[in-house]
Parts: structure tokens; sequence; C-alpha cells
């Protein structure tokens, strides 16, 4: 009996290790890769919306050559805990890798994913993440992709993914510290 319990346990604590980023506690890259599947497959079911939020630090490197790995790894934490605390229980945080982390809202339409994204943008402007040595504030930048997986033609994960984070690039690139949802890129006729 004890003994089942205890193996329970060790099994619980590695599938754990398995999906869980050891350094933020959100779930990890592969975590996300499989339930993005699970979502994807959900929705295209259910005939439901899903959208996808990538996120990450502004001028994440010059905060780390500034203060230090350290800091950067207790703000990259406390990061987390803002953005747990202001979303949904079923919605999905990961960490998708270095300072960049994606958010799966699944039965979300992509105007309520921006409101979502706008609220977790504002949270973290206004958070002050307090190490008891030193404050430090950051800002974040948010890019937002939505489908409807049943109606779209050859819907692909991958390219669902890529939207997200061609909105996150299009939000650094017209000033950080906003959210953009994806917008096909403009192809330009006529003369210029």
């Amino acid at each position: 009996e004890k003994l089942t319990e205890q193996l329970e346990k060790k099994n619980r604590i590695l599938d754990n290790l398995a999906n869980i980023d050891g350094l933020t506690e959100v779930f990890n890259h592969r975590y996300f890769q499989n339930n993005l599947d699970q979502e994807i497959n959900r929705a295209e079911r259910n005939d439901n919306h899903l959208s996808l939020i990538f996120c990450d630090i502004d001028h994440f490197k010059n905060f780390n050559d500034q203060y230090g790995h350290q800091a950067g790894d207790f703000v990259l934490k406390e990061f987390c805990n803002v953005l747990k605390a202001n979303l949904r229980q079923y919605d999905l945080l990961a960490r998708y890798g270095g300072e960049e982390f994606v958010v799966i809202l699944p039965e979300t339409e992509e105007n309520e994913a921006l409101i979502v994204a706008e609220k977790l943008r504002e949270a973290i402007e206004d958070a002050v993440f307090d190490d008891g040595n030193e404050s430090y504030r950051v800002t974040s930048s948010f890019g937002i992709a939505g489908a409807r997986p049943a109606i779209e033609d050859n819907f692909s994960k991958d390219e669902f993914i890529s939207k997200a984070d061609y909105a996150l690039y299009n939000a650094k690139e017209s000033g950080r510290n906003r959210a953009v949802v994806y917008e096909p890129k403009k192809k330009w006729f006529g003369f210029s």
C-alpha cells in the first residue's frame, strides 16, 4: 500500500519535471506543443475559436546585462506569477523559450484575446518586482493570433504559432509595451 503511494508520488514528480519549466514553474515548450494539439482538436470537434498570445519582456537582454542573471531569473519568475494571476483557470501559460512565453486561450476569439493581452500588459507594467534588495520594473510586448480550425482550409498548427509570433514581432517593431493582433503581411500594388 505504502509502496504504491510512494511510487505514485515519484511518478507525479517525474511528470512534473517532464512538463514544467524548472525556473519559472510554468509549463515547458514540450507540454505547450502537446496541449496545443489537444486544444486544436477540441476546437475542431466543437467548432470553437482558439487564440494564442505570445509575449516577452521588453529589452530583457539589457536588463540581464545591467542587473545580472539572478535578478533576471527573479523577474522571469515573478513575471510568470503576474501572468498566472491574471489568466483564467483553463488558460495555459508556458515558457516558449528564453524570455518568450505563450498563452493558449481555449474558446476565445481574437478580439477577446486582445482584451486578455491588454490586461496582462497593464498588469506587468504596473507590477513592482521586489526581491528584498531592489525593486525592478519591466514592460512586455504581446502578439495575438486567433483561429477557428473547423472552418479554415488546411489549418496548420505551425502557421498558427507563426502568426502569433509575427504579431509579437510587430508589437516590438512598433514600439514595444503593446499588444498587437496578427494581420496578414500586407502586399502593396501600384507605383511607389
